[in-house]
């Protein structure tokens, strides 16, 4: 266990073994950050302050120990935590540990950097591919303790769930003139990716219809329909782009990562799709995973856009929060 700070504020200390750092107040733990490694990138998960310590500064305590600690050896960071995308836009002294080809949660930084040879679009697609990767890695790992492949199954068939819902509103939506067949293959590998992510989320919890069913031998399954995803939303981006100029593939990549944020965080393979009736479903199935995530404390982050009404002071007061309560400086 290595210690990172040690004083009269608190105590920081990263535990490698469990893939995690703790921050510890009057000898109790007051937050955790979570990570994994992933070919020599660390992979940051979420930043969690125990609530009644919130508004303190400790997230930001917490996040900058971690930060100065790495800077000391040029590691290159991935991040899926809001807490930090938000420690990184007030810090740009930290922007350069984040990996330009698989930034994470930052992605706007990777679109800004896109060049004539690769369209916004294309770059937002990567990167969300990318990031579905990263996700995997841990539930995939026979060598990480079975408490954390649950919670990074968790995390993956959220995400995953979210970018299929987003894509197919998205994306889609263009799809009026494309052939038949096309659309089709592309529908189908969604509903059997959404499939399997049912599969993979009953496993972990005990759903007696798949306990049979072997760990690599789900995970195969969902390797294999990702990359056949990923190669159909290739050229499903291949032929939007066909139609479309620049600033309308960079409205298409905007949309994309916001409808994200928005969509259902459960598979739903039996619902429609396509047209106005997916739409509907997708917006009835958000409410009601968003009721059912309240209910099981489960943290779905998304990334944290500034609004000028609902993060105003008035808002604030309004709804009894505290201003920026993760990240005081």
């Amino acid at each position: 266990m290595k210690i990172l700070l040690d004083d009269e504020r608190a105590r920081i200390v990263e535990n490698a073994e469990l893939g995690y750092y703790e921050l510890r107040f009057r000898t109790e733990t007051a937050g955790t950050l979570d990570y994994h490694d992933v070919d020599g990138r660390r992979v940051f998960g979420l930043t969690q302050v125990r609530a009644d310590l919130r508004g303190r500064g400790f997230a930001t305590l917490l996040i900058r120990t971690v930060f100065d600690d790495l800077a000391a050896s040029e590691a290159q960071v991935t991040n899926y935590c809001p807490a930090i995308d938000r420690f990184l836009r007030k810090h740009p002294e930290h922007h350069r540990l984040v990996d330009v080809l698989q930034p994470g949660m930052s992605d706007r930084h990777e679109l800004a950097r896109t060049g004539i040879a690769e369209s916004r679009l294309d770059a937002a697609l990567r990167s969300e591919h990318a990031r579905l990767h990263d996700l995997a890695a841990v539930p995939k790992s026979h060598e990480i303790a079975s408490h954390h492949r649950r919670h990074g199954a968790d995390l993956f068939t959220a995400y995953t769930a979210q970018h299929l819902a987003a894509s197919a509103d998205v994306l889609l939506r263009q799809a009026r003139n494309w052939p038949a067949d096309e659309v089709s293959r592309y529908l189908g590998n969604l509903r059997k990716l959404e499939q399997s992510l049912r599969v993979l989320k009953g496993r972990q919890y005990g759903d007696r219809r798949y306990l049979e069913l072997g760990h690599d031998e789900v995970w195969m399954v969902i390797d294999r329909l990702l990359a056949e995803h990923e190669a159909l939303e290739r050229v499903v981006a291949a032929r939007i782009a066909a139609d479309s100029d620049s600033d309308a593939l960079a409205a298409h990549a905007e949309e994309l990562l916001v409808a994200q944020d928005h969509s259902p965080t459960r598979s739903h393979p039996n619902s429609p799709h396509s047209g106005v009736a997916g739409r509907i479903a997708r917006r009835l199935w958000r409410f009601a995973d968003s009721t059912a995530d309240d209910l099981e404390g489960r943290v779905v982050p998304a990334r944290y856009r500034r609004h000028p009404k609902h993060d105003s002071a008035f808002s604030h007061y309004l709804r009894g929060t505290q201003i920026d309560e993760l990240l005081q400086d």
